[in-house]
């Protein structure tokens, strides 16, 4: 996995909003290969006698994103635990930013927080929910403090569909396949050539 950041004259950089406890989630550092998928539910149905089994579709499943955030800190004396601990807040129950309220059970009946993320995915601003947060704290990336300094960070987001800022993805999404439709036709006369 490449740490480069590649140089452009201007970039937005990497970042997840976290909706319920209101942080921004940033670094220097950018998520390595971005998995994208959606399953398509279909079932292939026996039926006696025939020589193949027809296909019913399903429907489809929920869109998931998974990739692996690098936290690299070794210039302070607390390594990367300041944004290992915005990360943990996507893994517990949403507590407001500033909430100190630790009585047992407080937050019983919150839900997990959902982030608002799209770098790197083609897609508008979508609201997700937060799957999974796993991190590995690497070997021998520990300062004189006993903090990390080297963490990578496993996230898996599913999307919200059912939020109202999804209607905006379906626009975009048709808009944008239209749009390549047009491109891809257009660099085909372009080139003169057939494809290779």
């Amino acid at each position: 996995m490449s740490q480069r950041i590649p140089k452009f004259p201007f970039n937005i950089p990497w970042f997840m909003f976290d909706l319920a406890n209101y942080q921004l989630i940033t670094s220097r550092t950018i998520p390595g290969d971005i998995i994208d998928r959606k399953q398509v539910i279909l079932t292939e149905a026996p039926v006696p006698g025939l020589n193949y089994q027809p296909v019913i579709p399903g429907g489809g499943g929920n869109r998931h994103i998974s990739f692996t955030l690098p936290l690299i800190k070794r210039d302070n004396i607390v390594g990367n635990v300041l944004l290992l601990k915005q990360i943990d807040a996507l893994r517990n129950q949403a507590a407001g930013f500033m909430n100190f309220n630790t009585a047992p059970g407080s937050f019983r009946f919150n839900t997990n927080p959902k982030v608002l993320y799209y770098w790197g995915t083609g897609s508008l601003p979508l609201v997700w929910y937060v799957a999974k947060a796993d991190a590995t704290h690497k070997q021998g990336w520990v300062n004189a403090f006993g903090q990390p300094q080297y963490s990578e960070i496993e996230i898996e987001l599913i999307l919200d569909e059912e939020d109202p800022i999804y209607q905006s993805e379906i626009l975009f999404r048709n808009l944008s396949a239209l749009a390549g439709q047009v491109s891809g036709i257009a660099s085909l006369a372009a080139s003169g050539q057939a494809a290779y």
